[in-house]
């Protein structure tokens, strides 16, 4: 019905990817064995200086995403200012030759939909920090060497360049508050380098002087800022030169290569965790076309335009999975009806017959002899409820497509909620068992409760943050966006709501949880444990599948071969 949203990975690895990886894991090798030739195995003040350096790091990156929590307080969470800065980072550190700043402001725009203005504030009372920790940076060394006259000199331009910068933050943006938060940024931003170097002194003491490591912390991290080869490799130890000049270059090297390892290992883990979890791949970290995709993704404010196919021929099409439903089928069914009867003027549902082996297809086409407006699909063979709904989907003309349970766990009568949300002006509304809504009633056994809220964590931290329920089966999309997002799914089985969110959230569409009404029904196919098993595999699945930016172009269009998702599979006893 429309172009596909990817083209499922069937080779090998990308060459990006290999390379990099390699290059990361070379990198560590070689820095480890130099230390180990040069110093020996790390023990004793070694071993402290490691585990030192290993904090510091740590330390280092949660207070710069602290530094983005102060700023934008309440409109991002701690987990959102922490994964943020993870990803920027990476992106530093990979593909040091990506605007950096252009970068950000895309991603940032894209993930929190805060406005232009409000993100380049940010950036900017961030650069004018720079000359701040400079001079501060300046006087600080010259204390270390006792040169008190020039510390104080460095120290009062120091001064001087947080009132220049204040000045200049205040031209561009007016207003107390601003001028009160670019403060406490300029505050923050000399926190990050004093407490991480700091951290960097005391786990080296016993190894260098103070104004040894104090030399050493700043040319590293500015060799690191300045550099443009991917992870800096060879370039962030240069600062171990100048250790020669006191005769401890093989200790200054040794410091250096821990260092940067312990950077590389911290950024490697955030990088295997969050950039999948915003869509992100490493591919897309080395391609120069990055910040235009991120670009072309944001929603736009009125919404994307809708792209009509010519096939609209009702007003929403209700697609009801069905395997072995035989008793909870049909009452559901009249339920659904007598609904949309008052809900719409044209209106349309397909039951699409999994492979069921009871009378559930003798009894959907008893039916539909009576009401014309019902249809059934088969399956000849199980597909899972995912490929059931991706059927009825590829068959549904209807503006807008709604999914439902065939349990009827959702009362029909909650369509017109989504249908709502839908003329709002969003691509997809879901329904919601844990959005807050006094009007809402849920019954849900308490274990089962307990055990998807752990699964709604896992899913929302992985692979979907800000959706709080992905596996409510109550779901609506219009016409354009179920075309795309259902088109060739990895996940046919219960994960396949997880994929669609995950797609959706790739495309940039809107995505609205309305609290609806709901109940556990009895002869419930689903495991807890074993189900819930499965679907932490299949995130890591999806993501792996579907991540990246580069299977799209600038025209909110989807590219992949034409690949038909098993043609065979898809025949229908007349």
């Amino acid at each position: 019905m429309a172009e596909n949203i990817c083209r499922p990975e069937t080779g090998p690895p990308s060459l990006a990817g290999r390379t990099l990886s390699s290059g990361v894991l070379g990198g560590l090798c070689l820095s480890a064995i130099a230390v180990f030739i040069v110093f020996g195995m790390p023990t004793g003040t070694w071993l402290e200086a490691w585990l030192g350096l290993a904090v510091a790091t740590l330390a280092g990156f949660v207070v710069r995403g602290l530094r983005r929590k102060a700023w934008f307080g309440s409109r991002l969470s701690l987990h959102q200012s922490l994964s943020f800065e993870g990803v920027v980072q990476t992106v530093q550190w990979l593909s040091p030759s990506l605007s950096s700043r252009a970068f950000e402001t895309e991603f940032l725009i894209r993930e929190t939909s805060m406005g232009r203005k409000e993100v380049t504030a940010w950036l900017r009372s961030r650069r004018l920090t720079l000359p701040v920790i400079a001079c501060a940076a300046a006087g600080v060394i010259s204390w270390s060497f006792g040169t008190m006259t020039v510390a104080a000199i460095f120290s009062m331009l120091a001064i001087f360049a947080i009132l220049k910068g204040t000045q200049q933050f205040t031209a561009l943006e007016s207003g107390k508050e601003n001028q009160r938060v670019h403060a406490m940024a300029t505050m923050s931003g000399l926190a990050v380098w004093g407490i991480e170097g700091t951290l960097f002194v005391v786990a080296t003491q016993s190894l260098l002087d103070l104004p040894q490591a104090l030399l050493l912390y700043i040319g590293f991290t500015v060799a690191v800022e300045s550099a443009v080869i991917p992870m800096a490799l060879g370039v962030a130890e240069l600062p171990a030169v100048l250790a020669i000049a006191w005769g401890g270059g093989p200790t200054a090297l040794g410091v250096l290569l821990i260092f940067h390892a312990s950077r590389l290992i911290l950024l490697m883990a955030l990088g295997l965790v969050y950039l999948p979890r915003y869509k992100l791949t490493v591919d897309d970290l080395l391609d120069t076309g990055l910040i235009t995709r991120l670009a072309s993704s944001q929603r736009p404010a009125e919404g994307w335009q809708f792209e009509d196919d010519g096939e609209v021929a009702c007003d929403i099409s209700v697609v009801i999975p069905a395997y072995n439903e035989a008793e909870r089928l049909p009452p559901y069914l009249d339920e659904v009806v007598n609904t949309l009867r008052q809900t719409v003027d044209r209106w349309e549902i397909i039951v699409v017959d999994d492979g069921s082996t009871d009378l559930t297809r003798e009894i959907v086409r008893d039916f539909s002899a009576i009401e014309p407006g019902v249809q059934l699909v088969c399956n000849e063979i199980n597909l899972g409820k995912g490929g059931a709904v991706a059927r009825g989907v590829s068959e549904a003309r209807g503006r807008y497509i709604l999914f439902t349970d065939a349990d009827g766990a959702t009362p029909a009568s909650e369509i017109h909620k989504l249908v709502a949300a839908l003329h709002s002006g969003v691509e997809i509304a879901i329904g919601s068992r844990r959005a807050s809504d006094v009007a809402v009633t849920l019954r849900r056994d308490s274990i089962r409760a307990a055990l998807g809220s752990s699964f709604y964590a896992f899913v929302n931290f992985f692979a979907v943050p800000g959706i709080r329920d992905t596996q409510c089966g109550f779901k609506a999309f219009r016409r354009d966006a179920a075309s795309r997002l259902f088109d060739q799914l990895t996940e046919t089985g219960w994960a396949f709501d997880v994929e669609v969110l995950y797609r959706a959230q790739l495309v940039g569409y809107a995505v609205a949880e309305v609290p609806v009404n709901w109940q556990e029904m009895e002869g419930s196919k689903l495991d807890p444990v074993r189900d819930a098993i499965r679907m932490a595999r299949a995130i890591f699945k999806i993501r792996r599948q579907n991540a990246g930016f580069q299977r799209r172009v600038a025209n909110h269009r989807a590219i992949s071969d034409d690949l038909p998702i098993g043609s065979d599979r898809w025949k229908c006893t007349p």
